[in-house]
Order: structure tokens, then sequence, then C-alpha cells
């Protein structure tokens, strides 16, 4: 059985979202009412959405992402850890050493020119 550990629990920095979603609306020129109407949500819950008190559905979010032109990853940018993991040592068989040659050989080619 799992246990609920609340430190492993996801936090989203919806101060971060609530700001790029604004940003985004004013640089169509949008108003929160237009922005709104559109989604097909009050205009008091996107205004939460942008202050950073409100998270909307996933529905409503791809809806945001699609209406505003901007992805989902730069929304929640900020609310990732950022930190990848990188193995020490990467070890290519010998077919993918000889298309890795290929491909200097090739762009080597091409500054020569």
């Amino acid at each position: 059985m799992n246990k609920h550990n609340p430190k492993e629990e996801l936090t989203i920095n919806k101060k971060s979202f609530g700001i790029k979603i604004k940003d985004a609306r004013n640089k169509l020129g949008l108003t929160q009412f237009e922005l709104a109407e559109k989604l097909n949500i009050s205009q008091n819950f996107l205004g939460d959405i942008e202050r950073g008190n409100k998270l909307p559905s996933l529905k409503k979010l791809i809806e945001l992402s699609n209406l505003l032109k901007i992805s989902l990853d730069y929304l929640f940018a900020d609310s990732l850890d950022n930190v990848l993991f990188e193995p020490g040592d990467i070890y290519y068989t010998d077919k993918q050493l000889a298309v890795l040659s290929n491909v200097v050989k090739a762009i080597q080619q091409n500054f020569d020119k």
C-alpha cells in the first residue's frame, strides 16, 4: 500500500502561470472579457487564474494554450525542477559511431567550402 508523501507532491507556481497567461492575452490585444468568452468561463475565474489564485481544468488549459499560442512547457517552466539526469558515460554501437562519423565529416565539408 502506497502512503501519500506530501514532500513528493507536485507544486505548481500559480503566480508565474497567471502572469504568463495575462502577458500572452495582452500581446494578442484581448481583454479578460473577450478571452473568458472564447473559453466559455467567467471573467472572474479568468481573473483568478491571472492573479495566481486558481488553475484551469486540463481541457481549459489546452484551450488557453491554443488560443494564446503559447506552449504548455512555457506555462509550467517555473514549476519544473529542471535538474536533468545525465549519465556519466555514453556508449555507442559501431554502427552508431559510423553514422556519427559521417555526420561530422559532412559538417566539416560544408565549412571547408
